[in-house]
């Protein structure tokens, strides 16, 4: 009887512990991925680089240890299949990323993906073009529904209007991607803002590989410990920088609804501490280290320095601190706790310890008021509470100024369409910080002014429909004189274009 005991005692020990590992690994999540890329269009421009960027994408995810299906020119029903396929093999809580390289269109505010085989459509024949393609902003509610816990998808497909034909009117729509408003656990990231095309190529002697967007998101996603915001920031930065080496604007746009913070490429570390969630995710949480309460500034510390930017996405506060420091964190309004922001994947030689994270989002339609900001120095110090004043209507057009200022190169672009055009796109979506265009022709005596349209602080950066972005220019110009007085009634110096193309 007692061996039987024992032998009972046994059996359940072995089987309680059996079932705490199973527990233990029913909670760690999986990261899977469904990669696609098209590039050999039927009937609609081909692409050159789509399969590249969908080859090094499912490469990079695959080593930092993604599950990964790749898919590659494919139609609508090979389309479907792949996205169903993915949709079955999520289990409940899974991080699912989504990638996509190749054409998309907007129609009436939606997004669709289109496969190889979409048939050509012109005016009127929007319905073609949903029922031949695939909709993207069903797919985060499918992920979701299958059991994903966290939804990343990477939309590179702000490319120019597939169906535009030279000489004809083309189907009515906009080029590139729409805002998408995603729900709760998703992030989608474009390859460029809204009303903006996305880059291929530099230049015909580009010899890249991939998309100037790929390029720079594979750069970001090799470094571990980023969270899938700094990927975006940074990637956002790098094209920016890169396309404007050619005169192009291009700013990718990207739409935060996660709450906490996602790793796509965790490190062995960051997994072991996330067990038990999504790998790589921790639930924002206030960090103990920062004060609840507002002491004084201490003695002899200066000001930290805040610069805002405005993106289709919101607010992107950059905190300067005037010291070295080990944590950093963050309120919005008078009372409650601080929000830690957490650490960069960078080393500060003064302190030997990861950098803190300085900067965080703020949601397009923050109010007026004071933001409060915190630190502590490379001893553990605490610096004090610091408020910064946050005016959205004011830091908008600062910001818009500051922009037109370093990128002045791109504002007017060129190009022979049934005639020698001028475009003042660049102008038209920084008008908020513009109180006036003027421009010459060939340096003559004739001061021209262009009109923009009013400025809307909700969606600073959209293009109106009927707004006029372009005119057409005598055939023999040659050079073209632009001066900008900004909302403050500074001028710019006058700035000087060759007509070329």
């Amino acid at each position: 009887m007692q061996f039987r005991g024992l032998l009972i005692f046994v059996v359940v020990l072995v089987s309680a512990i059996l079932g705490l590992v199973a527990e233990s690994l029913a909670q760690e999540p999986r990261r899977i991925a469904l990669v696609i890329g098209n590039n050999d269009y039927e009937s609609v421009p081909k692409l050159q680089k789509a399969v590249n960027d969908a080859d090094a994408v499912a490469a990079r995810l695959n080593e930092i240890g993604f599950q990964v299906t790749v898919a590659k020119d494919i139609g609508r029903r090979a389309m479907s299949r792949a996205v169903l396929e993915f949709e079955k093999n999520i289990q409940e809580g899974d991080l699912a990323l989504f990638y996509y390289a190749g054409h998309g269109f907007a129609i009436s505010g939606q997004n669709f993906l289109l496969p190889v085989d979409i048939a050509p459509a012109g005016p009127g024949e929007e319905a073609l073009v949903k029922d031949e393609s695939f909709l993207a902003d069903d797919l985060t509610d499918r992920l979701q529904r299958a059991g994903a816990k966290t939804v990343v998808l990477v939309l590179d497909a702000c490319r120019d209007n597939p169906f535009a034909q030279p000489g004809r009117r083309s189907l009515g729509g906009q080029a590139g991607l729409s805002r998408m408003a995603p729900s709760e656990g998703v992030f989608v990231l474009f390859s460029a803002g809204i009303g903006q095309s996305a880059l291929d190529r530099l230049s015909d002697s580009d010899n890249n590989a991939n998309s100037v967007f790929t390029r720079q998101f594979l750069n970001e996603l090799s470094k571990p410990n980023l969270s899938i915001v700094d990927i975006a920031k940074a990637t956002q930065v790098s094209v920016r920088d890169l396309a404007a080496q050619i005169g192009h604007l291009q700013t990718p746009a990207y739409y935060d609804q996660i709450i906490g913070t996602v790793m796509l490429n965790p490190n062995a570390a960051a997994a072991a501490q996330s067990r038990g969630g999504i790998q790589g995710f921790q639930e924002g949480q206030t960090v103990a280290l920062l004060p609840r309460i507002d002491p004084a500034p201490k003695a002899g510390k200066q000001n930290p320095i805040a610069s805002f930017s405005r993106s289709n996405a919101g607010w992107t506060v950059s905190i300067s601190l005037p010291e070295p420091a080990i944590q950093f964190g963050y309120r919005i309004g008078e009372d409650g706790e601080f929000v830690d922001t957490g650490l960069a994947n960078n080393i500060d030689r003064e302190t030997g310890r990861p950098m803190p994270v300085t900067w965080f989002s703020l949601p397009p339609d923050q109010p007026a008021g004071n933001l409060y900001v915190t630190w502590r120095d490379k001893r553990g110090e605490e610096a004090g509470v610091f408020p910064i004043r946050f005016d959205p209507g004011d830091e908008l057009k600062t910001g818009q100024k500051q922009i037109l200022e370093q990128l002045w190169t791109a504002w007017v672009s060129f190009r022979e369409y049934n005639g020698l055009l001028v475009y003042f796109s660049h102008l038209v979506s920084y008008r908020c910080g513009i109180e006036k265009i003027e421009y010459t022709l060939d340096n003559s005596d004739k001061i021209e002014t262009w009109q923009l349209p009013p400025c809307d602080a909700g969606d600073p950066h959209r293009m109106p429909e009927n707004a006029k972005i372009y005119r057409e220019l005598p055939k023999k110009t040659k050079t073209m004189q632009v001066v900008v007085t900004y909302f403050d009634g500074t001028r710019s110096p006058v700035r000087n274009f060759n007509v070329k193309f």
